[in-house]
């Protein structure tokens, strides 16, 4: 029977993003007037749900070794869509559903690209997330489009127990999600496509068919990540999730998720996710100026991934 790690195993074994969260937190606490509030708190746990919904979906990508470039303006598509959908009267449900499985169609598209005609990943969904942004412009005439909805609004501003919806309908889609990798055969797969992909098609399994599960599961996450943030924006608007792509992919690998041999879990994902937001938000209640900020969240974003690296070559022995 293996013995438990010792206490200096156990600490080594923290991802370094808990170091620079809880650094950022104690920071921030002493040089941003109301920043260690509860209300704040809450405001950053609604800042940064879409981009969890968002970054659950990338991971996946990232776990066999791929990476999605669509999803921000999938993102972007489905919030459009909910808000031509509300202005059209359409019930609730259909305006929350329907978006999300039109961007399905183009993860299958994105993954029937990757899997069947072998093209690279990232040439394969910069070029169907283009496409998405293109058709979006046609429809919207690149323009916001309102979405004053009561009920479609509660999503994102509404309370339960004291929670904010939005972050309770986050945490829900990604408790699916982690149960969908750790119990299921999909899950299964993601970690074979990633760590051996010769090995999971000898042991029976249509490779190509579960890495186009993995990308359309990464779509309708997307999917759902822009009525988030519709709701929250009161709007859909094509340009909106422009870059978010870049966000979930700098918060699955901040969080200790590796591009190879498909190690990491969904998990250390939220680390990543509350690192770039309690960063941004800080930065912002701290006065910094706003046309700083993205370059100290780059510098920032880049240091916090060099350790995990090194933190990681340092554990192999390497």
């Amino acid at each position: 029977m293996k013995r438990g790690l010792s206490l200096a195993g156990k600490i080594a074994a923290i991802p370094p993003v808990v170091y620079l969260l809880i650094f950022s937190v104690v920071l921030f606490s002493f040089t941003a007037k109301n920043f260690f509030t509860v209300g704040n708190f809450f405001n950053v746990l609604r800042q940064a749900s879409p981009l969890l919904v968002l970054a659950t979906g990338e991971t996946l990508a990232i776990l066999i070794g791929k990476i999605d470039l669509s999803i921000g303006h999938l993102m972007s598509f489905s919030g459009l869509i909910a808000a031509y959908m509300i202005q059209a009267g359409l019930p609730l449900p259909l305006v929350i559903i329907l978006p999300v499985l039109l961007t399905g169609v183009f993860g299958v598209l994105n993954g029937t690209l990757i899997a069947k005609f072998r093209l690279p990943a990232f040439i394969a969904t910069f070029g169907i997330g283009n496409i998405v942004f293109g058709i979006g412009l046609l429809i919207s005439g690149g323009v916001s489009i309102p979405a004053l909805n009561r009920s479609f609004r509660y999503l994102a501003d509404g309370r339960v127990f004291g929670f904010p919806v939005i972050t309770v309908i986050s945490l829900a889609v990604f408790a699916v999600m982690k149960y969908f990798t750790k119990f299921t055969s999909f899950g299964r797969n993601v970690y074979g496509l990633g760590g051996n992909r010769e090995a999971l098609f000898l042991s029976g399994v249509n490779v190509d068919i579960a890495e186009i599960k993995v990308f359309t599961a990464s779509a309708l996450l997307a999917g759902c990540a822009g009525i988030l943030f519709a709701s929250r924006a009161a709007s859909g608007y094509i340009g909106s999730g422009m870059g978010w792509e870049f966000d979930a992919i700098a918060a699955t690998i901040i969080g200790g998720n590796s591009f190879s041999e498909g190690r990491g879990n969904i998990n250390k994902t939220i680390l990543g996710v509350l690192f770039i937001f309690v960063l941004r938000n800080g930065l912002n209640m701290a006065g910094i100026n706003p046309h700083v900020q993205p370059f100290l969240v780059g510098v920032v974003v880049i240091f916090a991934i060099s350790i995990d690296v090194l933190a990681k070559k340092g554990k192999s022995g390497n």
